[in-house]
C-alpha cells in the first residue's frame, strides 16, 4: 500500500517564502506523516546509495530539473509514498488513496498538454508534480530504463517530465497497475486558473510556479525591428522560390488518395556520388535484408564524382540481376563542383541539396515503373540496419516512414532532415536562420524536435524528413510528389517534399525506436 511519506526537492534546504505556505499545508493536513525534504546535494547522495548504476545518467544532466524529475521516481520506487513539487498545496487528506497499491496518477490539465500531446501522438499527459506509489513498484524501473537514451533531449518534458512519464505508462505491460484520475485529483486549475475537469475529488493544488508549460510573451519591439531587417534580407536574397499552389496541383488527385499499396515489389532508391569505398559494403548490407530478393529492384544514380564510383558500381553490380527483380544503373551529371569537407556550409546548401534533388527527381523518372508498389530511398553511406527493417516500415501502413539514422547506437539524431516544428512562428529568431531562400536553423534549435528528442515515443508525425532512409508508396512518386529543387515554404530536398506532403494531407512518420547507422563521418 502507499506509505504514509512525502518528498519533495528544492535546489537547497532553504524554501524561498512563496513557496513556505504550500509546504506548511501538507504538514497541516498529514501530522502523522513522514515528512522528507531533499536538497540537489542528499538526491545526489541518495542516487549514487540506491541505484549507483543509474548516477552516470543522473550527473549527465544539464538543469537541475531534470535530476529533479529522474530523482522523485527513484524516490518512490525506493520508500513509496507521495511526492509533491514545492508549488503544490495540499487542500485535503489524502487517505482516500492510501489503500491502493496501486500507482495514483492524474492528467494534465487538458487546456495546455494537448499543445504538446497531440502532435506526439500521445492520448493525454500525465502530471508528475504529485503522485502516489507503493514502495518498490517494478513500473519505476520500466520508467527509468527510457531515460538514458534520453539525456540530451531538447525539451525536459521528454527527456524526465510528463511526456517520457506518459509513454512509459502507455508501455507497461500491466496497465491495472495505474490509477488514473482526471486533473481535479492533484491539478484542478490550468495555468490561466481555469477549473479543469469535472469538479471531482481534490486533494492537492499545483501554481504553475515552475513548470514546462509558459505562455507565449508578447513580442518586443526590438525583436518585432529585427523580424523586419531578417525578412527584408530574406526577400532580397532568396531568389527563385516554388510556386506553392502550382506544387501542390502537380500532384495527382488520385494519388493522394489513393490508399497505401497493398502489393510488396520494393524499388530501392540509392543516389551516390564519390561513394567508390561504401559501394561494395553496401551490397553486402542489402544482401543482409530479409525482404524477399526476387521483390526488390536496386536502382542506383551515379553523378558529378571525382572517384571512380561509377566504374566501381557498374563491377560491383554485374552479376546481381539473377538475385534480385532488376538492377538499373544511371547516371546524372550536373557539373557542380563542392568540396566534401565544406560540403555543411549554409552558404553551399542551395546549390548541393537542389543538386541532390534532381538526382532524386532522376531516380524517380527513370527508376520507377508501374510494377514498382513501394520506393526505399538509402543513401549509400547507411551502413548497418536491421534485417527486418524494410518489413518493419511496410508494416507501419503508412504512406511516408522514416527510421531514426545515429551515427552512434542510442545516440543523437544524425538525420536532422526529420524533425517535428514546434514553434511555428515565423518571428525574428526565424527569419534570421533563412539564407539564399532556405531555412538553416542551428542544430540544437528549440524550434524543432528531431526523434533522439522523443525517443520515448513509438512513432511521430514529421514536418520535414530525411533521405538516409525513406519508405515512400511508389504511386505518391508517380503521381508527382518529387523532391523541390528550389525552396518550397523555406525548404529543398527531403524537407521540401516532407512540407508538401503534409500540405497535401499525407503525413510522413517518423519511428524513433529504429535505428539504423551511418557511417561515423
Amino acid at each position: 500500500m502507499i506509505p504514509k511519506i512525502l518528498h519533495q526537492t528544492w535546489k537547497t534546504d532553504i524554501v524561498p517564502a512563496r513557496f513556505q505556505g504550500y509546504v506548511e499545508s501538507w504538514k497541516r493536513h498529514h501530522p502523522d506523516w513522514t515528512m522528507m525534504f531533499w536538497n540537489d546535494r542528499t538526491l545526489l547522495e541518495f542516487v549514487a546509495a540506491h541505484y549507483p548504476s543509474f548516477l552516470p545518467t543522473f550527473c549527465s544532466y544539464e538543469y537541475g530539473i531534470l535530476r529533479a524529475d529522474a530523482g522523485r521516481y527513484l524516490l518512490l520506487h525506493h520508500f513509496g509514498g507521495v511526492y509533491a513539487d514545492i508549488d503544490c498545496e495540499c487542500v485535503a487528506p489524502f487517505d482516500p488513496i492510501l489503500g491502493e497499491d496501486r500507482i495514483v496518477f492524474c492528467t494534465e490539465p487538458d487546456a495546455h498538454a494537448r499543445l504538446q500531446a497531440d502532435f506526439r501522438g500521445l492520448p493525454y499527459l500525465l502530471f508528475n508534480g504529485t503522485m502516489a506509489s507503493p514502495p518498490g513498484h517494478p513500473f519505476w524501473l520500466h520508467l527509468l530504463s527510457f531515460l538514458p537514451g534520453l539525456v540530451r533531449a531538447k525539451q525536459a518534458i521528454d527527456a524526465t517530465g510528463p511526456c517520457v512519464l506518459t509513454s512509459a505508462q502507455l508501455a507497461y505491460p500491466d496497465q491495472t497497475a495505474f490509477a488514473i484520475h482526471p486533473a481535479e485529483l492533484y491539478s484542478p486549475l490550468d495555468s490561466s486558473g481555469k477549473r479543469a475537469g469535472s469538479g471531482g475529488m481534490t486533494l492537492s493544488i499545483h501554481h504553475w510556479a515552475g513548470t514546462w508549460w509558459t505562455p507565449e510573451r508578447p513580442t518586443r519591439l526590438r525583436h518585432r525591428l529585427r523580424k523586419l531587417i531578417y525578412q527584408a534580407r530574406h526577400c532580397l536574397t532568396r531568389g527563385t522560390v516554388s510556386d506553392e499552389q502550382a506544387a501542390r496541383q502537380s500532384v495527382s488527385q488520385a494519388a493522394i488518395a489513393a490508399p497505401p499499396p497493398l502489393g510488396s515489389n520494393l524499388a530501392v532508391l540509392v543516389p551516390l556520388r564519390d561513394a567508390a569505398q561504401h559501394i561494395e559494403p553496401f551490397l553486402a548490407a542489402l544482401r543482409q535484408l530479409d525482404y524477399p530478393k526476387n521483390r526488390m529492384k536496386l536502382v542506383f544514380c551515379e553523378g558529378d564524382s571525382s572517384d571512380d564510383s561509377w566504374e566501381r558500381l557498374q563491377g560491383a553490380t554485374a552479376a546481381l540481376g539473377k538475385d534480385y527483380r532488376e538492377v538499373v544503373l544511371l547516371r546524372k551529371q550536373l557539373g557542380t563542383e563542392l568540396d566534401r569537407d565544406k560540403r555543411a556550409n549554409r552558404q553551399l546548401q542551395r546549390v548541393r541539396r537542389s543538386g541532390i534533388a534532381k538526382v532524386r527527381n532522376h531516380l524517380i523518372d527513370k527508376g520507377l515503373t508501374e510494377e514498382d508498389d513501394w520506393a526505399l530511398w538509402i543513401d549509400i553511406d547507411v551502413w548497418c540496419f536491421p534485417a527486418d527493417v524494410v518489413t518493419r516500415l511496410i508494416a507501419r501502413g503508412h504512406r511516408i516512414v522514416a527510421p531514426h539514422c545515429v551515427k552512434v547506437p542510442g545516440g543523437d539524431s544524425f538525420d536532422l532532415n526529420s524533425f517535428v516544428t514546434v514553434r511555428h512562428n515565423k518571428d525574428h529568431s526565424y527569419f534570421r536562420h533563412v539564407h539564399d531562400g532556405l531555412y538553416q536553423p542551428p542544430r540544437h534549435t528549440h524550434a524543432r524536435l528531431h526523434m533522439s528528442d522523443v525517443r520515448h515515443l513509438d512513432s511521430i508525425g514529421l514536418d520535414g524528413v530525411g533521405g538516409t532512409m525513406l519508405l515512400v508508396d511508389a504511386a505518391l512518386h508517380r503521381g508527382g510528389l518529387r523532391f523541390p529543387e528550389i525552396p518550397y515554404r523555406d525548404l529543398i530536398e527531403t524537407e521540401g517534399f516532407g512540407a508538401l506532403a503534409n500540405d497535401l494531407g499525407i503525413r510522413p512518420i517518423g519511428l524513433p525506436r529504429l535505428e539504423i547507422q551511418h557511417v561515423p563521418w
